[in-house]
């Protein structure tokens, strides 16, 4: 018996013990299977999944996921921020007008590190211009340290000028952007002082550092006996906020300071925090640190 033949006979025995098919005899209907849904593995979620997972409840999306809309289309998300996002390519390279944006705004982030303080700005805010030792703005670069305390003629106008034991000392410093000062300082000073003469406080005589770092600002809250320093610095340039401001509120009255006494208030420019919400949220600071006698991290929220 070859091959062909023994096909016949199997074919031959499974058809008889089946029977013939009828074509039109209904078919039993097919009921989906019910979904099995194992439950996870407590050791490879995180601890929020965990306890969702044991108290049987759904976890919600992050807060950056809730806001989420996938059918807004491209240019809804572009509008909100200034990041490149989406920027695309021609062939293996980025497009002219990325590339060209990249390199203006690196080009003007460059500019504000080599900026300088405009002094018809400063005057007009009445400002009393001191300097730190640092002799030049490639010194200032190359030497922090030099830019972190005062040159010895700004010590003796400190000492010459600025009111006794004030309760708050304004200061504003260059820093790495003199662009973010005479830009965002002319808007932001005058609110500030404004809410801090209406709280009825008592304000030292306000300078302004060039090549200036946070530190010089201590030390003519020092020179003056101030109870707190609220220093206006300009922040390191990005290839978006080349005109950003911080400010630092210091309480400086304390036996040992460390860095962690300072709160801060930074991302100040019409494209992020605007100048006029962070006077008021200075001025609230500078008056909170004068009641709780603290700042930093000790500070009550």
């Amino acid at each position: 018996m070859d091959d062909a033949e023994l096909r016949d006979l199997v074919r031959a025995a499974v058809v008889k013990a089946l029977g013939p098919r009828d074509a039109a005899a209904p078919r039993p209907e097919r009921k989906p299977m019910p979904e099995v849904r194992r439950p996870a593995d407590p050791s490879t979620v995180k601890l929020a999944k965990r306890v969702a997972l044991w108290n049987k409840a759904e976890l919600p999306p992050p807060p950056a996921l809730a806001h989420f809309k996938p059918d807004l289309d491209r240019a809804s998300y572009l509008a909100r921020t200034p990041a490149r996002l989406g920027v695309g390519r021609a062939g293996t390279r980025y497009r002219t007008s990325t590339l060209l944006a990249f390199l203006t705004d690196h080009a003007a982030a460059r500019d504000a590190v080599a900026s300088e303080v405009d002094p018809e700005v400063m005057k007009r805010l009445r400002l009393v211009p001191i300097h730190s030792a640092a002799r030049d703005r490639s010194e200032f670069l190359r030497r922090p340290d030099l830019g972190r305390r005062l040159s010895q003629e700004s010590v003796n106008l400190v000492r010459k000028q600025g009111v006794r034991s004030p309760q708050i000392q304004v200061v504003a410093a260059d820093g790495l952007s003199a662009t973010a000062l005479n830009v965002n300082l002319p808007l932001l000073l005058p609110p500030l002082l404004g809410h801090l003469e209406r709280a009825g406080v008592r304000l030292g005589t306000p300078f302004v550092i060039s090549l200036g770092r946070v530190a010089a600002g201590d030390e003519v809250a020092r020179l003056v006996d101030a109870e707190v320093l609220c220093l206006i610095v300009g922040e390191r340039p990005g290839l978006k906020t080349a005109e950003s401001l911080g400010i630092y509120v210091t309480y400086m009255r304390v036996p040992r300071f460390t860095e962690a006494m300072r709160n801060v208030i930074s991302n100040i420019h019409r494209g992020g925090l605007v100048p006029e919400e962070a006077a008021r949220q200075a001025a609230d600071l500078c008056l909170k640190a004068l009641k709780e006698r603290r700042t930093g991290v000790d500070i009550r929220p």
